[in-house]
């Protein structure tokens, strides 16, 4: 049990009123003499009253707001319970690449010829995720998960349009146990969303997915590993059945990060996938920082991909920004991307780090729950305490600072 101190400090962590108990509205951080000579531009629109806001000094802002960022609880001092864009590794050393002038300060418009190295990196980078996932296409141009997925559902719709059936396929099926982004998506895209209900151990049964087949279907969308953090063992079966009714498998790639190396979504027969670089690579993301979702195509959707696209002539590389000549359905955004989340994970060579459950283990959450227990019991579990999700992550943030407060409060014993 910490005791509270007279000064209310703990260690170096400083106890800090509101600004407005610390500074006087009488007293001012600066002593400038009255301008003299100098008209007032105000009329009858000048302040009658003195100013309300707090007189401090240089020394005592400065260490307010240090005080204040003392608290601010972050990624470097424990666990962050986003989910795996923050509970994975984030190198600093990717961090300060991403930094170079000649990524960071390029400009969208700056002539091809200028900006070479960073058309190879995305090249690279795009080289990569078609080979990690068994994917023939990707655009890299979509800036988080869900404007991948959107990406995805209008490569679909272009698809259906090309075959002549745009005007017929309107349902996408969408699993309960899929991101809540997937079914706003396929409504966003004019799709109709038919839910899926997941049965108690978490996955989506084939059965249940033949159940709602017809030729009104246009798509599936299956989040895998899904929302339970659970591995669909019948997906291949689901692709099969998808395609068979003349539909389509998107795939929510969100937690590809714990398949990335052992499994390719291609093989497993799903056409588009969004990568979320902010969660799979070393690209941080938590607290609403910038994010990337390229998405994966198959060979069946691979020619509707939005523009721009890289293409090599020579030795050069430069980007095809106009529609003219292919099938693509439009572009997602005025720009190709955000360069600074192409660097990041362009420079990540391991992103198979199963950081969560690492992190799960570090805040004592092991003792509560069985590592043999599907993630789906944890879930019903919580719901049946009635607990919010963010009342169960603040607990696990508190488990964390406990422990980090024990080993300080040792360190200091000795």
């Amino acid at each position: 049990m910490i005791t509270d101190t007279t000064s209310g400090n703990r260690g170096l962590l400083q106890a800090e009123p509101l600004i407005f108990e610390t500074g006087h509205a009488t007293g001012a951080g600066v002593d400038l003499p009255a301008p003299k000579g100098t008209p007032n531009k105000l009329g009858g629109l000048g302040r009658k009253a003195a100013l309300d806001l707090p007189g401090l000094s240089e020394p005592e802002t400065m260490r307010h707001f240090v005080r204040l960022s003392q608290r601010n609880y972050a990624i470097d001092l424990g666990l962050f319970p986003l989910g795996s864009c923050t509970m994975k590794h984030n190198p600093r050393l990717n961090e300060r690449a991403a930094r170079f002038e000649g990524f960071a300060d390029l400009h969208p418009l700056q002539p091809t010829s200028t900006i070479q190295g960073a058309l190879e990196l995305m090249d690279e980078l795009a080289h990569w995720l078609c080979t990690l996932t068994g994917m023939p296409a990707v655009a890299l141009s979509p800036k988080a998960g869900a404007h991948g997925e959107m990406c995805g559902m209008l490569a679909i719709k272009a698809a259906l349009a090309a075959r002549g059936e745009g005007d017929k396929r309107k349902r996408v099926l969408v699993p309960s146990s899929a991101h809540g982004t997937n079914p706003a998506t396929a409504a966003a895209a004019g799709f109709t969303v038919d839910e899926i209900p997941a049965r108690d151990d978490g996955r989506v049964h084939l059965d249940d997915v033949k159940a709602k087949l017809g030729p009104d279907v246009a798509a599936i969308m299956i989040t895998n590993p899904n929302t339970c953090g659970l591995f669909e063992p019948e997906i291949k079966n689901i692709a099969d059945a998808i395609h068979s009714a003349g539909a389509y498998f998107y795939c929510d790639g969100a937690n590809y990060n714990a398949i990335v190396g052992k499994v390719r979504p291609g093989d497993l027969g799903v056409d588009a996938m969004h990568i979320n670089l902010h969660k799979t690579f070393s690209t941080p993301h938590g607290g609403g920082g910038p994010g990337a979702g390229p998405t994966v195509l198959s060979a069946a959707l691979a020619p509707f991909a939005p523009v721009p696209h890289i293409v090599l002539r020579g030795e050069t590389r430069e980007l095809r920004e106009h529609m003219a000549g292919t099938q693509a359905f439009g572009r997602m955004c005025a720009f190709h991307g955000q360069m600074g989340m192409f660097t990041r994970a362009g420079l990540h060579d391991e992103p198979r780090q199963r950081w969560p459950a690492a992190s799960r283990r570090r805040c004592g959450a092991e003792r509560q729950l069985s590592p043999r227990a599907p993630q789906a019991a944890f879930q019903r579990a919580v719901r049946r305490q009635a607990l919010h999700a963010r009342s169960a992550a603040r607990r696990f943030i508190d488990q964390a600072e406990g422990r980090r407060d024990d080993r300080c409060r040792q360190g200091a014993a000795r």
